[in-house]
């Protein structure tokens, strides 16, 4: 039978290995206060405390891989600790691979510090995407609706990173490791430009129209 382990010991990897031992004890975990810094390996590294500290700190890449879906708790923590703290440790840039083999470390982290770190986390990226929601939404045209736009949806990803390459004339891989503001800062000025030609149309042709109904 195995031994439960105090609090104090208690790593991550100790919970998936007898996720029934520990069932009962994740949600206590969550609850606990977030931890000014987060032990991994020998050494401390400091949690993002605000939405402007994440979003400062992270490359779009790391945006993208925060968002991507995972089928359980602990899947969810390993994407989130081990997206944002891999290029901090192992000071390189950010990689989809790197970050897959740095889960190993993020697996030997104090489960008191894990928890309540990411549900920390999830807050950030929440915040972060409803901030994107409100700067960057634009209700469809009717035109837009009847052509069918909603199409567009399951490829997003795909035209954000295709926009952001010719914005940038850079390659994809360069866009990925390009600062989380920076790309920001592109979708906002982009919304606000197409924003501005379809206003610019709209006044033109009511003018147009006003001419002609003066000539008539």
């Amino acid at each position: 039978m195995a031994r439960i382990k105090s609090i104090n010991r208690l790593r991550l990897i100790d919970m998936i290995r007898s996720d029934k031992l520990y069932s009962g004890l994740a949600d206590g975990l969550s609850a606990l206060p977030v931890p000014d810094a987060i032990k991994i390996g020998r050494r401390r590294y400091a949690i993002p405390t605000t939405l402007d500290e994440l979003s400062e700190s992270i490359v779009y890449g790391q945006r993208l891989y925060f968002s991507r879906e995972e089928p359980n708790d602990f899947a969810i923590i390993l994407r989130l600790l081990a997206g944002y703290y891999y290029p901090v440790y192992k000071k390189v840039p950010f990689s989809d691979s790197g970050t897959a083999l740095f889960t190993k470390n993020i697996l030997n982290c104090k489960a008191k510090e894990v928890y309540p770190t990411t549900i920390h986390m999830i807050k950030l990226v929440c915040e972060l995407a409803e901030r994107e929601r409100k700067l960057l939404h634009r209700e469809p045209s009717k035109v837009e609706l009847a052509a069918g736009i909603e199409n567009l949806t399951p490829f997003a990803e795909i035209n954000a990173l295709d926009f952001l390459r010719d914005a940038m004339k850079v390659s994809i891989p360069e866009v990925l490791l390009t600062p989380y503001n920076e790309c920001l800062v592109r979708f906002m000025n982009a919304k606000a430009t197409l924003e501005f030609q379809e206003k610019f149309i709209k006044l033109s042709q009511e003018a147009a129209n006003e001419d002609k109904n003066k000539k008539k």
